[in-house]
């Protein structure tokens, strides 16, 4: 089991070049809320995590992660390890992204933000059907250490593997639903 490899896009500007305060974060996460809603899929009222049942439930569930785009290659790299560690570890099944057994795409935003003296890897995954359509989202948050001008030299294994354990753990609470 092999997730793709996460990529980043050369020529746009890294989130870590962009100087963050608690404005500015507040801000990223009141334009991402505004704009998951720009999609067909129709979610319950007050949802606090826009849901629907998933299709496709148990070990039928076959999983695959989109690339993730703007983020340092050594973050990316430890992300996708630690997302095949926990996946394997709680036996979710996960396949390359290309693979026609998927059943799930798993879509992500991952970004470093400074936080005062440490920093915070946010992470947003948004969980599609073959059509495109939203069915899930999982937002989280990790706490990392102290960053030196760039906030993803903040972001260590220990910070990935809290967020990759998390993620894993959402999806298969979802799936198992």
């Amino acid at each position: 089991m092999e997730l793709d490899r996460l990529r980043g896009v050369s020529g746009c500007v890294p989130m870590s070049e962009m100087r963050w305060n608690r404005r500015s974060f507040a801000i990223l996460v009141i334009a991402a809320t505004l704009l998951a809603g720009c999609n067909t899929t129709q979610f319950a009222p007050g949802a606090s995590q826009p849901s629907v049942k998933p299709p496709v439930t148990g070990s039928a569930a076959v999983f695959a992660f989109a690339p993730v785009d703007g983020v340092p290659i050594q973050i990316l790299q430890a992300l996708s390890a630690a997302l095949n560690r926990e996946a394997s570890a709680q036996r979710l099944n996960v396949v390359p992204n290309n693979n026609p057994s998927r059943v799930y795409e798993v879509r992500g935003f991952v970004s470093a933000v400074a936080d005062g003296q440490s920093t915070r890897l946010v992470y947003v995954w948004d969980v599609v059907d073959n059509k495109g359509a939203r069915l899930h989202r999982i937002t989280g948050q990790q706490a990392g250490g102290r960053a030196t001008g760039d906030p993803w030299t903040g972001i260590g294994n220990e910070t990935v593997n809290l967020a990759a354990r998390q993620t894993i753990a959402e999806l298969l609470k979802w799936v198992d639903s």
